[in-house]
């Protein structure tokens, strides 16, 4: 029998602290590569901070992060550019720059490296708004003068630039309605499939995680306390899950105030 591939993302036993205060607690979790997997939790418990250890925007105090099997925890210089070349990231409220028009959100980490010309640059970024559904003449716009859902699809195409292996998104349809919620979860579904991308995506929407993903990682008191297909979450028998997913002021989770930066 062939040995099953390697996970895409893994991290083992990671820790992450900002002063004394103890964000990740020995944390593991691992995401199949080609698998959507949504990661859920209460507000402040960590889950952006986690997205940002595996980026190695944030240094882990102990533990180790493995993409396709490589301990990337550790690489420097060039190394680490290459591996940070196999991500696209949605960062929260898209994080697009205000001074600079749609088509230059998209292509900026081209631009900076002054490795192509401008108009082929622009004719990318174009088609890569034809990926997500928007139409060529946004690309000269400002993001100013799009409404919440077009910039979160620009934030898409910005990520999707370099044809990453895997997508890290961080709460990609926070502050938007139902439909858009819905439209932009579809897309990014799409996107996955037509890719073979593989997708972490932080989200506090319970019921479009159990809609539109096939798989969830609950992040509580610096650890996985359950992962799993959505599908078993009714029968899962976890009160801390029962209470996030269904939304209950009572039961096990306490609110806490996020004391890191």
């Amino acid at each position: 029998m062939n040995a099953s591939p390697p996970a895409s993302i893994a991290l083992r036993n990671v820790v992450k602290r900002f002063g004394r205060n103890l964000v990740l607690d020995g944390l593991s979790l691992e995401v199949p590569a080609a698998r959507r997997m949504a990661l859920i939790g209460s507000a402040a418990s960590g889950k952006t901070v986690l997205l940002k250890c595996i980026l190695g925007l944030y240094p882990i105090e102990g533990g180790e992060i493995e993409i396709e099997g490589i301990k990337t925890d550790a690489l420097r210089g060039a190394a680490r550019d290459e591996m940070l070349n196999r991500f696209g990231v949605v960062f929260q409220r898209s994080a697009l720059f205000d001074s600079l028009k749609v088509w230059q959100n998209i292509a900026f980490k081209r631009m900076t490296s002054g490795r192509a010309k401008a108009s082929d640059l622009r004719d990318v970024a174009i088609a890569k708004l034809r990926q997500v559904g928007m139409k060529p003449e946004t690309a000269d716009l400002f993001p100013a003068s799009l409404s919440g859902g077009m910039q979160k699809r620009v934030a898409l195409a910005r990520a999707l630039m370099d044809q990453p292996d895997i997508l890290l998104l961080d709460d990609p349809t926070a502050g938007l309605d139902p439909i858009l919620t819905r439209v932009i979860n579809e897309l990014i579904a799409r996107l996955a499939e037509e890719t073979g991308a593989t997708v972490l995506a932080v989200t506090s929407d319970m019921v479009a995680m159990r809609r539109d993903y096939p798989a969830a990682a609950m992040l509580h008191d610096g650890r996985i306390l359950w992962q799993g297909a959505v599908s078993d979450i009714g029968h899962a028998g976890n009160p801390y899950l029962d209470q996030l997913v269904n939304g209950r002021a009572a039961g096990p989770i306490q609110m806490r105030l996020r004391t890191y930066a």
